[in-house]
C-alpha cells in the first residue's frame, strides 16, 4: 500500500512537471501570441522607436519590458541575455497576456524578459512577436503600420528586395562594392546604415574618400565609443547610395537609417522578405 501511494505521488509530480514544461514551451515559442493591428507613430530618432520609447527591433530575438506591471505576467525561467557586445546578464523571463503599444496596437500572450531598468527604453518588441506579423513603414508620415500575416501591398518591380532564411534571426548577404559579406542582421533597433568589422571597412576605404569620427553606440546594458566612417557614396547590391554611415563593430548589421531612406519599407514575415521602394518607382 505504501509503495502504491509513493508511486502515485511520483506519477502526479511527474505529470505536473510535464504539463509545466508543455505550457512553458508553448509560451516561449509564441504559439499563443496574437496582435491587434493598427498604426504606430514613430519618434524623431533614426531607428524604429515610438515617442514613448518602445522599439520595434528586428535585431532582438526576444522582447524586453522595463515594467513588470502589465497584464498578468507569470515567471517562466531565468535566461542569459547578451547585448551583442559581450555583456551578459541573467534575467527573468516572463509570459504576459497583454501589452498595449497604443490605443489600437495590442500584443497578447507573449514571452519577454525584464529585471533591469533603462532610462532610454520602455520596451523592446523583438522577433518572437514581430515574426508573427507584417509591417509597413511610411517615411512621409513616419509611421509603422502593423498588418496581418496575410497582408501584402502593391510593390513596384524596381523595389529593392532582401530575403532571409531564419524567421527569428533575419540575416542577409550584401555586396558592398566588390566585397560579398554574409550574415548581416537586419536590425531596426540600430540607427546607422551598416556596421561591419575593421577588416571590411579597410577594404572599402581603399576605394573611397571618407570621413571618420567617434560616436556613442548604445547597447542594451551599456554604451561604448566606436568609429563611424561616412562614405560619400557606396555600392550596395550593385546600387549606388550616398552618405552611408558605417560603424565599426564586430557584429554585422543593416540598420534603420538605411531602411528609412526609402519611402516605403514592407516587412513580409510570412515570406521572409523585406521590400524597399520609393513613391516614384515604376509598378
Amino acid at each position: 500500500m505504501k509503495y502504491m501511494n509513493f508511486k502515485n505521488v511520483v506519477i502526479f509530480i511527474l505529470s505536473l512537471i510535464t504539463v509545466w514544461i508543455v505550457v512553458v514551451f508553448f509560451c516561449y515559442k509564441g504559439y499563443l501570441t496574437n496582435i491587434e493591428v493598427g498604426q504606430i507613430q514613430l519618434g524623431d530618432c533614426r531607428d524604429f522607436t515610438t515617442q514613448d520609447g518602445i522599439i520595434f527591433d528586428t535585431g532582438a530575438d526576444f522582447s524586453y519590458i522595463s515594467s513588470n506591471k502589465i497584464g498578468f505576467p507569470f515567471f517562466l525561467f531565468p535566461v542569459l541575455v547578451n547585448d551583442g557586445e559581450g555583456n551578459n546578464k541573467i534575467l527573468p523571463m516572463y509570459f504576459t497576456q497583454y501589452f498595449e503599444v497604443n490605443d489600437k496596437v495590442k500584443i497578447k500572450n507573449f514571452a519577454y524578459f525584464s529585471g533591469f531598468k533603462s532610462n532610454r527604453i520602455k520596451a523592446i518588441i523583438g522577433m518572437n512577436v514581430l515574426s508573427k506579423l507584417n509591417m509597413l513603414f511610411l517615411s512621409t508620415q513616419n509611421t509603422l503600420d502593423i498588418k496581418s500575416f496575410d497582408f501584402k501591398p502593391q510593390i513596384p518591380s524596381s523595389a529593392t528586395i532582401l530575403k532571409y532564411k531564419d524567421r527569428i534571426c533575419p540575416k542577409v548577404t550584401l555586396r558592398l562594392d566588390n566585397e560579398v559579406i554574409d550574415d548581416i542582421l537586419i536590425d531596426t533597433g540600430f540607427d546607422g546604415d551598416l556596421s561591419i568589422d575593421e577588416h571590411y571597412i579597410e577594404k572599402l576605404k581603399s576605394n573611397h574618400s571618407c570621413d571618420t569620427m567617434i560616436r556613442t553606440n548604445n547597447t542594451l546594458f551599456d554604451t561604448q565609443k566606436v568609429k563611424k566612417i561616412i562614405f560619400s557614396e557606396l555600392y550596395i547590391n550593385e546600387r549606388l547610395y550616398k552618405n552611408i554611415h558605417v560603424v565599426q563593430l564586430k557584429k554585422r548589421l543593416l540598420g534603420s537609417k538605411f531602411l528609412k531612406q526609402f519611402d516605403r519599407v514592407f516587412w513580409d514575415s510570412k515570406n521572409l522578405t523585406v521590400y524597399m521602394w520609393n513613391e516614384n518607382d515604376e509598378y
